[in-house]
């Protein structure tokens, strides 16, 4: 009986290995949307110091770190750099947000470390307000990953939206 079970376990952790696997190449082509790899996430694995400079992390492959889905904007190595987070260093790695409309109506939440949408509303988490994404000289559609909160853009890269 015990050998049925650690079989049963192999065989699901096999099969959990490759439905991670499939999920993440299938985000590095392109071919989910934000909402099928949030519905995901129990199968990203989670971020931790490691070479991201080796095949088996092209561009694009998600990780989770803190509750928060990330995808690699930028392949490195952050094995001696435990404070490279997916969090703190948005030049190699944007936060994937859900797939709401970004209107005022249905604003996007927002996270640190996300590519933002100009023309979009965003719902800031820390004074939940809604802030419109625009900035002069930037056409609507137009996307910026940023390290802040709109409440910490105002004037910038964010107004507040009119009630």
């Amino acid at each position: 009986m015990a050998e049925m079970l650690a079989l049963a376990k192999d065989k699901l952790r096999a099969q959990g290995m490759a439905d991670a696997a499939a999920l993440a190449q299938r985000a590095v082509s392109g071919e989910v949307g934000n909402a099928e790899l949030l519905a995901g996430k129990s199968k990203i694995p989670t971020w931790r110091p490691r070479s991201f400079l080796t095949p088996e992390t092209p561009v694009g492959k998600p990780y989770q770190w803190e509750d928060i889905v990330y995808k690699l904007l930028q392949q490195h190595d952050a094995s001696s750099q435990p404070d490279w987070t997916p969090d703190k260093v948005p030049a190699l790695w944007a936060a994937v947000s859900p797939e709401e409309s970004g209107t005022r109506a249905d604003p996007i939440p927002a996270v640190r470390g996300m590519e933002y949408q100009y023309g979009r509303y965003y719902l800031d988490p820390e004074d939940s307000k809604i802030y419109l994404c625009k900035r002069t000289g930037e056409m609507d559609g137009g996307k910026v990953i940023l390290q802040y909160l709109p409440h910490e853009l105002i004037g910038q890269y964010f107004e507040a939206a009119q009630p």
